[in-house]
């Protein structure tokens, strides 16, 4: 094969994955911006006659539309907000503080600790949805966000520790032992020290964590049932009625939710692609 022919597969490889990954967020984005009655004309050519923000406008309760849930989607997206956000810093720091006694402190039956945080990732969470919710049920915890926070911090610390471990593990540890002998104790090197080192992995880990609390759908659902504590997710698919579903109001809430993820992958993208090449790889 000549290196011609080469180039053109895999510009038709690079091209297919992204034609892929692009056409869906394209047909959201259009449909977002066409009135109901132009589905079918935007269907046809790919982009709405008659361009309106009116779906954005009522689905972030800027105007009171016709269709009552909509109003619901600014609140929605606020405890979403909240909940990634905090299950986002505790389960870094529960992270930080598990990987550390893990790989530095050489406490009794590590190795079986890392298996065993390694091994519940296994473990659908899909199947926990019943035990939790009768749990909670009997505390009377159902339809609160500080309970939903709780589950996706446990559903999501053991990843979260495997990539610190991973890290942590990769670095020197003559810089700890030296600043040891200078007088600094295992706080203090841990958070002065190897944190500020270890950036690349805690960005890593944190946005995997927010996008993971932020798209969560199933544990919502049966947990929350009114506007109090239901996520983004939630709010989204109430828009699916049983005779008649605004589909570009729907979109137009599709692409309002995936603006804070993007923004933060931005924001952090270079530490993330390093985060991934260095700190899930083991050498």
């Amino acid at each position: 094969m000549n290196l011609k022919v080469h180039r053109i597969l895999i510009f038709f490889v690079v091209f297919s994955a992204v034609f892929v990954s692009v056409v869906p967020i394209y047909w959201t984005f259009a449909t977002s911006l066409s009135l109901d009655v132009d589905l079918k004309q935007t269907s046809r050519g790919w982009f709405p006659p008659r361009p309106t923000l009116k779906n954005y406008r009522e689905a972030l309760g800027l105007t009171q539309g016709i269709y009552g849930v909509a109003s619901q989607i600014r609140t929605a997206l606020l405890n979403s907000l909240t909940i990634g956000v905090s299950v986002t810093v505790v389960t870094l720091l529960l992270a930080i503080l598990a990987a550390y006694a893990i790989e530095r402190l050489r406490v009794p039956l590590r190795k079986y600790i890392s298996f065993f945080v390694l091994l519940t990732q296994m473990l659908p969470p899909v199947i926990l949805v019943i035990p939790i919710y009768l749990s909670l049920a009997r505390f009377g915890m159902l339809d609160s966000k500080a309970s939903l926070a709780v589950i996706y911090i446990a559903l999501n610390l053991p990843f979260a520790i495997w990539i610190m471990s991973s890290y942590f593990r990769r670095l020197p540890v003559s810089v700890e032992e030296a600043a040891i002998i200078d007088g600094c104790g295992y706080v203090e090197v841990l958070w002065k020290i190897l944190v500020p080192m270890a950036k690349p992995a805690l960005f890593t880990s944190g946005i995997f964590v927010f996008l993971s609390a932020w798209n969560e759908f199933i544990i919502a659902l049966v947990l929350t049932s009114s506007l109090r504590a239901k996520t983004l997710p939630i709010s989204i698919s109430e828009f699916m009625g049983r005779f008649y579903t605004n589909y570009p109001l729907m979109c137009a809430a599709g692409i309002v939710s995936m603006v804070p993820p993007i923004i933060f992958a931005l924001l952090f993208q270079n530490f993330l692609i390093e985060g991934l090449a260095k700190g899930a790889v083991k050498e």
